[in-house]
């Protein structure tokens, strides 16, 4: 039960400011004659963005909190790629980010585009990368340059795809038949991005600002919810 209510409770610190943007963006769209995405591929993206963030580990305000208290993370880090090899480690890392390769032209068709795709994961991972500073994970350079290997194979297998679809129909597909439609931006920095980019802003912060999972295993404990499984 403890790590049900764990992993509800980080859900909603990331989820829950996602679907406030969300709406805000919508609002936005609608009064500035916009357009913005669709509501299940959106949720479908967020749903795997917090996957992410999950199965990295993201540091937290609370890990600094920590780290003042006394309670500093063993820094674990490496700067020479590859040092190692190429393990298994490395594969799942790319594999991990192969959706986010995809979704990003799907969802959003302007930024069908490999340089702004693969900017975007090498940015999205970067700020995870730097944020396991703050706990016992590691940052490795690796895991960077696996990820936005994976985000560009990613959109390789999108572009496939829509080239098989395309040829076979003969006609152009959806993705092509909007592109040149207006698209949601709060930023100029990532073209066409904008709106995929606050999504992963949002959670990310969520995350960062609300999670406390070490404070709520303790509250939990406290409250006699439930026994405290190996390795808490």
């Amino acid at each position: 039960m403890l790590e049900w209510v764990i992993l509800a409770y980080g859900f909603a610190a990331a989820f829950l400011p996602f679907l406030v943007a969300y709406v805000v963006v919508h609002v936005y769209a609608r009064r500035t004659m916009r357009t913005a995405s669709r509501l299940l591929p959106t949720i479908l993206f967020a749903l795997y963005i917090y996957c992410v963030i999950y199965i990295t580990g993201t540091g937290t305000i609370y890990d600094i909190v920590r780290s003042v208290a006394g309670y500093a993370p063993m820094l674990h880090v490496n700067l020479i790629p590859f040092s190692e090899g190429i393990g298994a480690s490395a594969i799942l890392n790319a594999l991990m980010f192969v959706p986010l390769g995809f979704m990003l032209p799907l969802i959003w068709p302007r930024a069908a585009r490999a340089l702004s795709t693969t900017g975007f994961a090498f940015t999205f991972s970067l700020v995870i990368e730097l944020s396991q500073l703050l706990n016992n994970r590691s940052t490795d350079i690796d895991d960077l340059i696996m990820n936005t290997l994976g985000a560009l194979i990613g959109f390789a297998l999108f572009k496939l795809v829509r080239f098989i679809l395309s040829s076979g129909s003969g006609m152009p597909t959806r993705t092509a038949r909007v592109s040149s439609s207006a698209s949601f931006s709060p930023s100029a920095i990532l073209p066409g991005l904008g709106e995929p980019a606050l999504y992963v802003a949002v959670m990310f912060a969520g995350t960062f600002l609300l999670y406390n999972g070490l404070g709520a295993v303790n509250l939990v404990y406290d409250m006699n919810i439930g026994i405290l499984p190996p390795g808490f």
